[in-house]
């Protein structure tokens, strides 16, 4: 007579158990991450398609005149879902060392603003709204962090590169404030490495042959193709583009606009 032995059911082991369990919860956890992205993209999305960006210049006129309720009125107003606002204020470094930021690092205020040298509407911006906010990054309210977005052009990237190179030897506005004055109203500029070197001569950056070759570096091609990366990550896809302390700005908006919100983020920060 013979006897069939049952097969022998081997317990879990614990660490298997346990692993599986880690796997679940970072799952979980990456969803969740992932949800929150998609309605703070889908919040920019939006907004860039209900506002639109405007070609009309900006009229220059600053907050003084306005009454504070008509500041507040202006105001684009903060975000409101805590997700969003994590996101939104990940995007500040308030690196002192960053070369291609203005304004004290502990300012109440930081804009963060993604912007492209051959943006028509960059270009407006730099013309006609930058100007009138120096007095708030001098009395130390605003902080200016600029952030590549290059795209506009096949030859986008390459002045940000130029950027880029003039930032690392401590001239990146001087040569922001060169390129879009050179700039029409409505152009899309091209851009050669012979022209950016101009504007670096324009910009008086000291060593034109340093410039080129940090212009060209494969190190700096990858970091502007890996901002662009990252402004597309959270949503953003066209310039200019702000996040204003926890507002943010999709398009082209006059000054009044601009301060309105930077006043009314440095009010929320007291």
């Amino acid at each position: 007579m013979t006897t069939t032995s049952k097969p022998v059911r081997r317990s879990r082991s614990p660490l298997v158990a346990l692993l599986l369990l880690i796997i679940a919860a970072l799952v979980l956890t990456l969803g969740v991450l992932i949800a929150d992205r998609h309605r703070l993209t889908t919040q920019i999305d939006k907004a860039q398609s209900t506002s639109g960006t405007s070609s009309t210049e900006a009229t220059g006129n600053s907050d003084k005149g306005h009454s504070p309720a008509a500041a507040d009125t202006l105001a684009i107003p903060s975000a409101t879902e805590q997700d969003q606002l994590d996101i939104i204020r990940a995007q500040a470094t308030r690196d002192p060392q960053d070369p291609q930021a203005r304004g004290k690092a502990d300012a109440p205020v930081v804009m963060v603003l993604y912007s492209d040298f051959a943006c028509p509407y960059c270009t407006l911006f730099a013309k006609n709204v930058e100007p009138g906010l120096s007095d708030l990054i001098e009395d130390g309210t605003l902080r200016i962090e600029w952030r590549d977005l290059a795209q506009i052009t096949e030859t986008s990237p390459l002045a940000a590169q130029a950027g880029r190179a003039a930032a690392a030897q401590g001239k990146f506005w001087e040569f922001h404030d060169a390129v879009y004055a050179a700039a029409g109203e409505g152009d899309h500029p091209e851009y050669t490495q012979e022209n950016l070197l101009e504007f670096a001569r324009t910009a008086g950056v000291p060593d034109l042959d340093a410039f080129t070759a940090t212009m060209n570096a494969p190190e700096t091609k990858n970091a502007v193709e890996a901002a662009k990366s990252k402004a597309y990550s959270i949503g953003i896809q066209g310039t200019p583009f702000l996040f204003i302390g926890d507002a943010f700005v999709s398009g082209y908006r006059e000054l009044d606009v601009i301060r309105a919100t930077v006043l009314a983020q440095a009010e929320a920060a007291k």
